[in-house]
């Protein structure tokens, strides 16, 4: 028997998302499958657009009847809401935590959502950027600086299109458009960096194509080759500083480098500019939030490490 719609549906998502490690989207993958097809079983569902907070309660209980362990649910519930980020147009917005436990009397034991910092070194960054200038890899340098620099998430600097980088040049600012998950767009301040990479790249570049992805390649293609080189060269360049950073607080194991982590680099860096000018913690968390495609400061907090 083939998969049904809604599984079609999930692995449709899984393929071509690219955000995060190939290990997290697997077990994220997993335990959406077990999601849809409890879905199927309980309420007949068919489209995944239509996920709502009862299936997601509902799921939950069935998981808590059975013994999974809390640590489990909760990676249950991030790899729910990584997928609902990722469906087009969806019908309902997801509630957190918070909320669910209020509205469905569900009860989630509180475990630490911090699992140790994924940002590099300077020095581990500088000699990757070198290992991708010796091996001409123009596209994993630039979209790199790109990523430490401004936040951009890896598919969202890979997609970078030439009207997107010349409104940049003329305001300062950087549209994060369609190519942000779930769609969700915004404001992103131009880097020194970023601008250097727009004007050089901008005279290759005609109009409507993209700066990093040549006539018939496809996004995730070019998105897959930069994270496949640098899961390839990340032990040339890895510290012991670095690992003690990334050391995973719950079991010690020390975090590998991923584009994923230059994200944090920024965060990092820009929250320690808010404080600067006189923010609180909360509130300069909300403002960062706001520039990386979130809204919600708890996420910062587990930037921060």
């Amino acid at each position: 028997m083939g998969k049904s719609t809604i599984e079609v549906q999930v692995e449709k998502i899984f393929k071509h998302t690219r955000q995060g490690s190939f290990g997290t989207r697997d077990r994220y993958k997993d335990s959406c499958m077990m999601f849809v097809r409890f879905c199927m079983e309980r309420f007949k569902m068919q489209n995944i657009r239509n996920i709502h907070d009862k299936h997601v309660s509902a799921f939950i209980q069935d998981r808590q009847k059975t013994g999974t362990a809390p640590s489990t649910i909760k990676g249950d519930l991030s790899a729910l809401r990584y997928m609902h980020d990722q469906i087009q147009k969806p019908r309902y917005q997801l509630s957190d935590n918070k909320e669910l436990q209020k509205q469905y009397d569900l009860k989630l034991v509180e475990t630490s959502p911090i699992n140790g910092n994924r940002g590099w070194t300077q020095e581990e960054y500088t000699a990757m950027l070198q290992v991708a200038r010796e091996q001409k890899q123009q596209n994993v340098e630039d979209c790199m600086i790109l990523a430490r620099t401004m936040g951009l998430r890896i598919t969202e600097a890979g997609a970078v299109s030439r009207a997107q980088a010349e409104h940049a040049l003329r305001t300062g600012i950087y549209l994060v458009k369609g190519e942000a998950k779930n769609g969700k767009h915004r404001e992103v301040p131009l880097s020194a960096s970023g601008k250097v990479i727009f004007e050089r790249r901008l005279l290759n570049t005609e109009r409507g194509e993209r700066l990093f992805i040549r006539k018939g390649e496809k996004t995730h293609q070019v998105v897959n080759r930069m994270e496949k080189f640098i899961e390839h060269h990340r032990k040339k360049v890895v510290t012991e500083e670095g690992m003690k950073i990334r050391t995973d607080k719950r079991d010690g194991s020390a975090r590998e480098l991923t584009f994923h982590g230059l994200r944090y680099n920024y965060v990092q860096e820009r929250v320690d500019q808010e404080l600067k000018r006189g923010f609180n913690l909360d509130q300069a968390s909300l403002i960062v939030s706001r520039e990386v495609g979130h809204e919600r400061i708890d996420v910062i907090k587990i930037y921060m490490g």
